[in-house]
């Protein structure tokens, strides 16, 4: 029998997901169209009907969308911004019905999850099991499976990079993560400077290659014209009032102290990334809670990122008792935003940042000696307690 610390959460992630589903069911046999899947189904209908150029034109979305009885029409705090790639991963999908496309695409998601789970957890199958239930039933996964976001996929994408750079696969880790970035960039910004600074620079350079050529072929397929759509879409989305929040201590002003403070937090992850650069787990743990900190654009979905950053820290540290009851405190705050209270999480997101700069050095934890053995061999990096 699994021990009692894996059946208890497996059991009641089990049961949380079995309310789930036909929850989800429900929703999309409403309306399929009440999701955010709806506008990359829309962006590929457009691209391939009426040219790419025209596919962050709001009225070819909104004309594309008229198909449906869409809850939302296409405004600044809904249209499609994401870079091309989405939308053309998403052109084998239009052959379908929304609907079904919309159940495909979450098994796309799910499924991505739970194989980057698995590099994750590839020594205990029950703990991956445990690990993965867990990780679905917890809100901002839940939400980005109910929006149809690829949360899951651009994660379950940093995770390949990782496990391919953790065994000297460099190349392969850059390229991954540069797909990363061609998705949905703003949830994974600081990692390719955590390859940098963990000593991965070849794996950087691939993820720079990766993503200046998938620039350069969304440039070559956009044309002048749908670069400049896209760039007015970004625009155009970036002027809906609710786009960032003005923070709470504003010396400066709303605009100029929430980036100042956002510049901080990027700082503080990067000088703890440094501190724990002998370590490439911790190094991709800080860089994804670092991101989610300092971003000034972010959705309950995108702290997807916080499971993953947990996952890492289980697998490369051994975990105190105030570590874990840590992390217990952050799945409270990761499932209160599903009764509209916010700010827990945030204020666990920058805390947490602290917390794994200072409180595993603290502790006197050690990464494994097999991983860090590894490590040390691949980059020549001494890791310390």
């Amino acid at each position: 029998m699994p021990p009692l610390r894996l059946a208890v959460p497996a059991v009641a992630a089990a049961w949380a997901l079995v309310f789930e589903v036909p929850r989800f069911v429900g929703l999309v046999n409403h309306d399929s169209a009440a999701n955010d899947f709806r506008l990359f189904y829309v962006a590929a209908e457009a691209g391939v009907q009426v040219g790419w150029a025209r596919m962050y034109d709001p009225f070819w979305l909104q004309h594309f969308s008229s198909a449906f009885v869409a809850s939302a029409p296409i405004t600044p705090a809904y249209t499609y911004d994401f870079p091309p790639l989405l939308a053309w991963t998403v052109v084998p999908l239009t052959l379908v019905p929304l609907g079904a496309a919309f159940y495909v695409w979450t098994g796309i998601n799910v499924a991505s999850f739970a194989a980057a789970s698995r590099l994750a957890f590839r020594d205990d199958t029950f703990k991956w099991l445990t690990a993965l239930l867990v990780s679905v039933a917890l809100w901002p996964a839940v939400f980005s499976l109910e929006r149809g976001q690829p949360e899951l996929i651009v994660y379950a994408l940093a995770i390949t990079s990782w496990w391919l750079a953790a065994r000297g696969r460099d190349r392969w880790a850059g390229v991954a993560l540069g797909v990363a970035w061609a998705i949905k960039p703003q949830i994974v910004l600081l990692l390719p400077a955590i390859l940098l600074i963990c000593g991965r620079p070849r794996a950087a350079a691939w993820w720079l290659l990766t993503t200046a050529l998938a620039w350069a072929a969304f440039v070559l397929v956009l044309g002048r014209s749908g670069v400049a759509m896209y760039l007015s879409a970004l625009q155009w989305a970036a002027s809906d009032p609710g786009f960032a929040a003005a923070p709470i201590v504003a010396p400066f002003g709303p605009a100029l102290s929430l980036l100042l403070g956002q510049a901080v937090f990027a700082a503080i992850t990067l000088a703890a990334a440094w501190r724990w650069r002998g370590s490439l787990e911790i190094g991709f743990a800080i860089g994804l809670v670092g991101t989610l900190a300092s971003a000034v654009h972010l959705h309950e979905y995108d702290y997807v990122g916080l499971i993953v950053a947990a996952w890492l820290v289980i697998i490369a540290a051994r975990v105190s008792v105030a570590d874990m009851a840590w992390l217990v405190v952050g799945v409270v705050c990761g499932q209160l935003p599903a009764i509209g209270v916010r700010w827990p999480v945030v204020l666990f997101t920058s805390l947490w940042l602290l917390w794994l700069w200072f409180r595993l050095v603290e502790s006197g934890q050690t990464i494994p000696s097999s991983q860090r053995a590894s490590s040390d061999m691949r980059s020549g990096v001494q890791t310390g307690s």
